[in-house]
């Protein structure tokens, strides 16, 4: 039987999903108009198949789940991996442009190490860090356990960190 506690009206959980769909979205494809149509189409398979969501995960999560599906439907079909440089800059001008410029920098460096990770580890990097999904619901949107998603996150954590030469630093620090 459906848990209609958690299986709010569609028209409520499209709305409240859109935002954090797309940016999952920027990461897990190759530009904004890629994003843009995989959320899209997110939005419309989820609409078909709302009356058979069961309400066993949040809608958002159900959600998640349909939007990985898309975004590697997309990626196969432009055979390109996912490019990640459709994600909006936050740096403020107010910030002064010392600090505007090192933000940029350290952007840049993030960026280009999240694109070398494999395909699973940006995806659930996304889930876990951009959109603070729990390791339950990453697992749930990804259909995977939540020791997969412990150790994948633990692996692409240590790829980020040698990409970026952050454990060099640190032991720089300490002598």
């Amino acid at each position: 039987m459906p848990n209609t506690d958690r299986k709010p009206p569609f028209e409520e959980a499209a709305r409240g999903a859109y935002p954090r769909l797309f940016k999952a979205a920027l990461v897990l494809v190759d530009s904004q108009a890629d994003a843009e149509d995989a959320v899209q189409e997110t939005l419309v398979k989820a609409w078909r198949y709302y009356e058979k969501f069961r309400g066993e995960s949040s809608a958002m999560t159900w959600m998640y789940r349909i939007l990985v599906t898309e975004a590697a439907r997309s990626r196969r079909k432009r055979k390109a991996p996912a490019a990640l440089d459709a994600i909006p800059e936050t740096a403020s001008a107010a910030d002064g442009p010392d600090a505007t410029a090192e933000l940029d920098e350290q952007s840049r460096a993030v960026l280009a190490a999240l694109r070398r990770l494999p395909r699973r580890q940006r995806e659930i990097v996304s889930l876990f860090y951009l959109e603070e999904l729990a390791y339950a619901e990453i697992a749930a949107a990804l259909g995977v356990s939540v020791g997969t998603v412990k150790s994948t996150l633990h692996n692409a954590r240590e790829a980020m960190r040698a990409a970026l030469g952050v454990g060099e630093r640190l032991k720089e620090c300490r002598r």
